[in-house]
């Protein structure tokens, strides 16, 4: 008998393997929209009014369509982990040594929406054995959940002290962290190990969201590597997120998110749901949110240029160093430019240009190759050309850019981020700037770069700045580099900006419990602890700050308590 998906419960609906989501703002227009489409399920809504939606993939052209080709906004974009002696250094050891200041992180929570948590390990337990950690919402598993939920299992503090004291604690609590990566970044932040792997806010809470691996719809659309198993959507990112900040609110306490993750899939400047969710929730007393600027700087997965005039061609040049290999690019422009593209492949065939239309989508396989090569022309805050290459030849890729229409001419060019595509490909001519990745570009994130503390150097691959947005980035730097910290298989480093944003998140934790729970600050938001670490920043003598390189300077938190102290 054939199942009618509309009649279908939610909970359900959503685990259909047909199913897939996307993201829109819930207006009275668009309520009305759905009113007349029974196959679109509304799921949870966001502060911002943003809801993330369910359909049957085979309806998602067809409503992308309908609501105007917001590409940005409709579809979700991938995010991967940005991981590839720093107490000390950032004046952190300093300020939990300070008995007056008497800091630690208390009744101050530090969420990760990430590859899981293992609780089990004692860097997640208090002095008594119980656990630090508030919630688990794991959305890989079927299981338990609040009403408010629609997928995974949530388990509650009170679930995993059971687990913790029973001889088999996965058998109560099954949640696992196969990667690693959230396990290690909450170690950094709040381990309550007392030796030289104590976290930055050892008696902060923990709040762990474990991302499902991204829809298989998606990472065909972006061809994505199918063997990655580190591919998440921004959607399932956004209710992590809401699931961390309800749960704060629900039990009254502060709040640092650290976002470990990041994606090229945008045009770096804040102008997402995500980044705009950042941004709204920063602006509330107790919320602050530190990104990491990402791994991107030398990966030569972006270049820019300008078309200096209407009718001018400009050329952007890849290489591909490994035959039958597949991958997506997003070139973005202001949206009051018209820009159209040719494509030639390395043996000389030629695609040739395809005029611009908003909501074009034009495809061809090659004559003598076996690629198939895709250009999508859309609009909304930018102008964006979307190309997909499927099973490349090897050797050089040049995209002709025809200026149709130009107002400045510039454009901007990204590739996927270092882990979601094929190393031997990357651009003839890029460009270290303009690197940060989404959604550290958001605008109210704290955003931070790394450095190696043992010799005082920029980390190699620390993302630079400038954003499209109006402000510098990244804020500051923060030890990245053979950082210690905690892994499910027992202790080790990471080397990565998602390390150092954890140090900067337990920094930015022990901020909060002095200004919020100690009453010196009631009002502190995210942009006043982002002002206050990036007063105590070390800054050398010589070097103009802010720079694209390390922001307003090197953290110390040392530093930003003796600058309150003088002020």
């Amino acid at each position: 008998m054939e199942i009618d998906e509309n009649a279908l419960p939610l909970d359900e609906f959503i685990n259909l393997p047909t199913t897939v989501d996307f993201n829109v703002i819930n207006t009275d227009r668009f309520k009305l929209f759905v009113k007349d489409r029974p196959y679109i399920r509304l799921g949870t809504e966001l502060a911002n009014e943003v809801v993330v939606a369910y359909i049957n993939k085979e309806y998602i052209n067809k409503v992308f369509e309908e609501l105007g080709y917001d590409f940005l906004d409709f579809f979700p974009k991938i995010l991967s982990p940005l991981d590839s002696k720093s107490n000390e250094v950032s004046g952190i050891t300093q300020i939990l040594n300070q008995p007056a200041l008497n800091l630690s992180g208390r009744n101050v929570i530090i969420g990760f929406v990430d590859t899981g948590i293992d609780y089990t390990k004692n860097a997640f337990k208090f002095e008594d054995g119980t656990t630090k950690i508030l919630g688990i919402w794991d959305q890989t598993i079927d299981g338990d959940r609040p009403e408010t939920i629609h997928y995974g299992s949530v388990y509650t503090s009170d679930k995993i002290n059971e687990a913790l004291k029973s001889d088999n604690p996965f058998s109560i609590v099954p949640t696992i962290d196969e990667d690693g990566h959230g396990t290690f970044l909450a170690s950094v932040a709040a381990s309550n190990e007392k030796n030289e792997y104590i976290g930055a806010a050892p008696k902060a809470y923990i709040v762990s969201v474990k991302l499902r691996r991204a829809n298989q719809f998606y990472i065909d659309l972006y061809l994505l590597d199918h063997d990655n198993p580190n591919l998440y959507q921004s959607t399932d990112y956004l209710l992590g997120m809401k699931f961390i900040f309800d749960l704060s609110e629900e039990l009254n306490l502060p709040i640092v998110m650290c976002i470990g993750m990041g994606s090229n899939q945008s045009g770096h400047d804040g102008n997402t749901f995500l980044e705009d969710y950042i941004s709204f929730a920063s602006q509330r007393a107790g919320y602050a949110v530190v990104a990491a600027a990402g791994n991107e700087s030398n990966a030569r997965h972006h270049t820019q240029g300008n078309i200096v005039k209407t009718g001018s061609t400009d050329t952007v040049s890849l290489k591909n160093g490994r035959g039958g290999t597949s991958f997506s690019m997003f070139i973005f422009a202001p949206a009051f430019e018209k820009i159209s593209v040719s494509i030639t492949s390395p043996t000389g065939e030629v695609i040739t240009r395809v005029p611009f239309k908003v909501g074009s989508r034009f495809s061809q396989k090659l004559l003598f190759e076996d690629t198939t090569v895709s250009v999508e022309y859309y609009k909304d805050s930018n102008m964006i050309i979307f190309l997909r290459f499927k099973d490349t030849t090897q050797g050089i890729w040049d995209i002709i850019l025809y200026g149709d229409a130009i107002v400045t001419g510039n454009y901007y060019a990204w590739l996927p981020i270092t882990g979601q595509i094929d190393p031997s490909i990357e651009f003839l001519k890029p460009t270290p700037e303009y690197t940060i990745v989404f959604p550290a570009t958001s605008v109210r994130s704290i955003t931070v770069g790394a450095y190696n503390s043992f010799d005082g150097s920029l980390f190699v691959s620390s993302s630079w700045g400038p954003t499209r947005l109006p402000r510098p980035a990244p804020d500051f730097v923060a030890p990245g580099v053979n950082v210690r910290g905690i892994f499910p298989t027992g202790v080790g480093t990471m080397t990565g900006t998602s390390v150092s944003a954890a140090v900067a998140a337990g920094a930015a934790a022990l901020l909060l419990e002095w200004g919020i729970i100690q009453g010196h600050i009631a009002s502190m938001d995210g942009s006043f602890v982002r002002t206050l670490l990036i007063g105590g920043c070390d800054r050398d003598e010589g070097v103009i700050y802010p720079n694209n390189k390390w922001g307003y300077g090197r953290l110390n938190l040392y530093g930003t308590f003796s600058t309150i102290k003088e002020s």
